[in-house]
């Protein structure tokens, strides 16, 4: 008996097909030819990819997110905490363009007293939300120890505590002596008549000492340098404080001090 084979048919689309033969028997004796069919192979159906998530629908599905709504206050304070980061970066610059000597001493000045006006300003209206402001410059990462030193420290410009002037007629000079004898006095004056308040105080002692560095080839004289620790310690305080009575006595003796060493340096001089 000889038996043959033959592939079976393709399997359906989609469908991976094993490959299994059927058989043919031919039988002599018959007559006949009998077909012995195979067990029928199991069909693997093709499993199709899983579709990938698509972000639209992952977004969609997830929960949206509602916007801030600030009132009306906290913007105000929002945007204030804004101009203080913004003085901090523009006074640092200013003093770094001032330490190289890339702007004139009279523009640094000019723009040095308006931006601690407006520093003052804006501290008083955030004292109640930010009472320390080195606290502000950490926690924001910033590393301005220039605009520190200017806003936190002296509290005026650079050029109204050095002088900066080194040649001159004898004409200018000795009316800038004259300005600062007259300054000297005045404040003298306003202290022997028990004016203690801050504001009444501060402005005598910004003009004595704009007058005192306008002095040209003014060598370091004793006391000197303690008017402008006086301007620094005032400009610091607030304008409805007062001196103690303490303060008003040293402030008295350092005027005299400073006063007494320029006339016997104008003295020398003659």
């Amino acid at each position: 008996m000889a038996t043959m084979e033959r592939p079976r048919p393709a399997a359906a689309p989609g469908a991976v097909p094993q490959v299994a033969a059927a058989t043919l028997v031919a039988d002599p004796a018959a007559g006949a030819v009998t077909v012995a069919e195979a067990p029928a192979p199991a069909v693997v159906a093709a499993t199709a990819p899983p579709e990938p998530a698509r972000v639209v629908e992952a977004a969609a599905s997830a929960p949206a997110r509602r916007a801030t709504m600030l009132t009306a206050q906290e913007r105000r304070e929002a945007n204030m905490f804004a101009e203080l980061y913004s003085i901090l970066i523009t006074t640092e610059h200013l003093e770094g363009a001032f330490v190289r000597g890339v702007i004139s001493n009279e523009e640094y000045e000019r723009n040095c007293m308006q931006i601690l006006a407006q520093f003052k300003t804006l501290q008083n209206g955030l004292r109640d939300r930010c009472p320390d402001i080195r606290a502000f410059i950490r926690e924001q990462g910033l590393h301005c120890p220039l605009a520190e030193e200017r806003l936190l420290g002296t509290g005026v410009a650079a050029t109204a505590l050095f002088a900066h002037g080194t040649s001159t007629t004898a004409g200018k000079e000795s009316l800038a002596c004259f300005k600062a004898s007259e300054g000297f006095i005045t404040l003298s004056d306003a202290l022997k008549l028990n004016l203690t308040a801050v504001d009444e105080l501060l402005p005598l002692v910004r003009d004595l000492q704009a007058s005192i560095i306008g002095i040209p080839n003014l060598p370091p004289l004793a006391g000197i340098d303690r008017i402008a620790s006086w301007l620094v310690t005032l400009n610091g305080m607030r304008a409805s404080e007062q001196l103690s009575e303490g303060q008003c006595r040293q402030l008295g003796m350092d005027v005299e001090q400073a006063y007494t060493a320029l006339k016997n340096w104008l003295q020398e001089k003659t």
